[in-house]
């Protein structure tokens, strides 16, 4: 992924189209169940989470059943300054056959010259939005929403900084 954004080989690509075509792959992994790629794009710390097979494992399972519809236009861009650039972006709508709605999102440092272990994707997460739509979240205080979020998403990654 790394040498994606910075080889001289390479036509130029602005950040917000990279952060569109990573979050494009994210899904196609997501859709073809391919845990071994979403791997290859985590950034090195990630990667070297002891954990992050069981991370990633969980959150395939997360999603109940298969993938049969979503909204293909991606929502990705990227923000900041050349030496730390952060990109995301997240499909809303994915539905499986079983009628559960989910979110499919993700964080990653294009470019980060005080952290190049962390250049890629650091973050994806997998949000159960049927669950998340039946929460007043009026009704609970920021702590409470926190834990609401936690339970219904499964996420991949998000090493300390």
């Amino acid at each position: 992924m790394l040498i994606s954004f910075t080889s001289c080989d390479e036509e130029y690509k602005p950040p917000d189209q990279i952060a569109t075509e990573t979050q494009a792959e994210i899904m196609d992994c997501f859709l073809n169940g391919n845990q071994e790629r979403i791997k290859e794009m985590l950034c090195e710390r990630c990667k070297n989470s002891p954990d992050i097979d069981e991370q990633v494992k969980k959150a395939f399972e997360f999603i109940d059943g298969e993938i049969v519809s979503y909204d293909e236009e991606h929502r990705a861009s990227s923000v900041g300054a050349s030496e730390r650039k952060d990109m995301g972006g997240h499909v809303s709508e994915v539905i499986t056959d079983k009628g559960t709605e989910y979110e499919i999102g993700y964080k990653a440092w294009l470019t980060n010259e005080e952290n190049p272990d962390l250049v890629g994707v650091y973050l994806i997460s997998v949000k159960n939005m049927t669950e998340w739509k039946k929460y007043d979240l009026k009704k609970y205080n920021q702590t409470e929403q926190e834990e609401l979020y936690r339970q219904c998403t499964s996420s991949i990654c998000l090493p300390e900084k």
